[in-house]
């Protein structure tokens, strides 16, 4: 129990600082390379160590990072705002910036690299000593990648470093970076499993999470050709990845979980009063959440209609009814005006004094039954998102709830205390409260959860693959069929060379595909540079438009008449695009510890 503890003990420490705090690490670490590595309980604890904190989850987290983008804004987040909106001076207190500028997960594999074969002795097999080590070079140059994609020029840590090392290490070059970052993931993924059959392995590294991360890095920078090659292995056996067939229900805990989900390819784990999640509480609606990290009208406005046509290509298309007849996957993304949800409809718009209070749902009475029937519980007039030809059924089954459950306020007026000032709350995650209500992934608070976060899933996988083949001039039928897949899924009309006979098509098809598919995920940024559309896309930010949500009192059941003002949608944030929104401020205090270190020009 001694050894269990201290090895705790150094995962937080070690989990938790930066190179330049290594010196205080000293007696801890000299403590424990004498003693951890005697067991193989100890070897697996170490590497489990590793895992702590890769994917952040404080001031910058996956699922906020879509807020520095045209898809959101981060209320809590002034600085960051100040990034999204081209105003961004050093001098301010950037929580984005110094979270990225870590290297706790680099620090903590060096250490487990240097120190794997004092295990020898323990005579652990050669095959899993060898996954063990590409799992924590994996994580090593996960974390060098998005310190080279947001600061470009920075320290590649290779090895433990002191105080005085850490302050005097030379910036390498981003390409430099990406360079051994791909190499690394090239060595490695032969030493990785395709799969583990240990449920308490769930979320390691596999092979196919190398491969999926290097097609990630070689489309980034433009390496279409390796990119393609990458791609097509990951679509290949001995891999049988496949998307999972309901889009909502892909980002619900106990479905991502599931054993019959073959989309998930990464994802970063967390567990509930250890490493829990705390961001949901910041997405959710008032009073379950503070609806800190929501989502714009931009956003809302890329879903394509049903037809397969973009908003102001739709002749059929009503701007005084724009949440009908559109892209199934925007009512699963995104809270919208008039939707129902989790028990009340969801109305930012009509100003308070009408409606009852708050609403329990998931009740002790059994379940709440939304869009049964034959129809399936269509959503916003298209498609069957969480249906799929029955009833959706919300606050019961699979996710739980009590007599007690979530409750959320019948009016949620976009002017109210901790409301969504744009009028549109994300809803990725959240389609179902009570999943995290008393259950394995939540118990009364979405400050801590217990819900992964995807990083990587196998619809980017495809669309990844149809850009790089857009982008290198080879298109073919494998590049409509890659795109059709995400599309069918979703329950859109599928693409051809009639509908899209050529690389501009094509290329406007893909980038939009990726947006609505991937919205919430925290690629937008990544992609915003790759494609340096940043004048395009970065202005500013709306809100939905004014008007009101009638229920008929006699008639509970029925749907809400939703009646629309036009031209009242108003700016809500004003953002101007600059060149330094393509790249990251190194943060003023790592620039005062390490003097080597070069601020990026744009920031001079």
């Amino acid at each position: 129990m001694k050894r269990k503890y201290v090895i705790g003990l150094l995962l937080i420490v070690l989990g938790s600082g930066a190179c330049k705090k290594l010196n205080d690490l000293s007696p801890l670490a000299e403590y424990t390379d004498k003693t951890l590595w005697s067991s193989e309980e100890d070897i697996q604890a170490a590497i489990t160590g590793c895992y702590k904190s890769w994917e952040p989850v404080g001031a910058f987290p996956l699922l906020f990072r879509d807020a520095v983008t045209d898809n959101g804004v981060n209320l809590n987040d002034q600085a960051a705002e100040s990034f999204a909106a081209g105003r961004y001076d050093q001098l301010l207190t950037f929580g984005t910036g110094s979270e990225i500028y870590n290297y706790g997960t680099i620090t903590y594999c060096n250490w487990f690299l240097e120190n794997i074969d004092r295990a020898d002795d323990l005579n652990i097999d050669p095959g899993y000593k060898a996954r063990i080590i590409a799992e924590a070079r994996f994580l090593r140059a996960y974390r060098h990648f998005l310190l080279a994609q947001f600061f470009r020029n920075v320290p590649m840590v290779l090895h433990t470093q002191s105080l005085v090392e850490a302050r005097m290490q030379e910036p390498s070059s981003q390409q430099e970076i990406i360079n051994f970052v791909l190499a690394e993931l090239e060595a490695i993924t032969p030493d990785l499993p395709l799969s583990y059959t240990n449920a308490n392995d769930k979320g390691r590294i596999t092979r196919g999470a190398a491969l999926a991360l290097k097609a990630r890095i070689e489309l980034f920078t433009k390496k279409y050709d390796d990119c393609i090659a990458t791609c097509n292995q990951l679509m290949s056996a001995p891999f049988n990845y496949s998307l999972y067939a309901n889009f909502q229900d892909l980002f619900r805990p106990q479905f991502a979980n599931s054993a019959i989900n073959s989309e998930i390819i990464l994802e970063s784990q967390y567990a509930l009063n250890y490493n829990q999640k705390s961001q949901l509480a910041q997405l959710a609606l008032y009073p379950v959440g503070s609806s800190r990290v929501i989502a714009t009208q931009s956003l809302v406005d890329a879903f394509e209609t049903m037809n397969g046509k973009t908003i102001d290509q739709d002749a059929s298309y009503d701007p005084l009814q724009p949440y009908q007849n559109r892209d199934p996957r925007l009512a699963a993304t995104v809270i919208c005006p008039g939707q129902s949800y989790n028990g009340i409809t969801f109305d930012p718009i009509t100003p308070p004094g009408g409606g009852g209070g708050p609403i329990i749902i998931g009740g002790g009475g059994g379940p709440v039954i939304i869009g049964g029937g034959g129809g399936g519980g269509t959503i916003g007039g298209g498609g069957t998102i969480g249906g799929g030809g029955g009833p959706v059924i919300i606050g019961g089954g699979g996710g739980g709830g009590t007599a007690a459950g979530y409750t959320l306020n019948a009016s949620n007026y976009k002017k109210g205390f901790s409301n969504s000032t744009t009028g549109y709350n994300f809803k990725k995650y959240l389609s179902v409260l009570n999943d995290y209500w008393n259950t394995a992934y939540g118990l009364n608070s979405l400050g801590n959860t217990g819900g992964n976060v995807i990083v990587i899933r196998y619809a980017e996988v495809l669309l990844t693959y149809a850009e790089a083949k857009i982008e290198a001039g080879q298109t073919d039928q494998s590049v409509y069929d890659a795109i059709n897949k995400v599309r069918q899924r979703a329950g859109m009309p599928q693409v051809d060379a009639s509908t899209h006979p050529d690389q501009t098509a094509l290329r406007a098809l893909v980038r939009r595909e990726r947006r609505v598919e991937l919205a919430g995920e925290g690629l937008r940024w990544f992609d915003i540079v790759r494609w340096q559309i940043g004048p395009e896309v970065i202005k500013d930010v709306y809100d939905c438009l004014n008007g009101t949500i009638t229920k008929d009192p006699l008639n509970p059941f029925a749907p809400p008449v939703m009646t629309l003002t036009p031209n009242s949608s108003t700016v809500q944030y004003q953002r101007t695009f600059t060149p330094k929104y393509y790249i990251f401020p190194i943060p003023l205090e790592e620039l005062q510890i390490n003097k080597k270190l070069v601020q990026n020009i744009e920031y001079q």
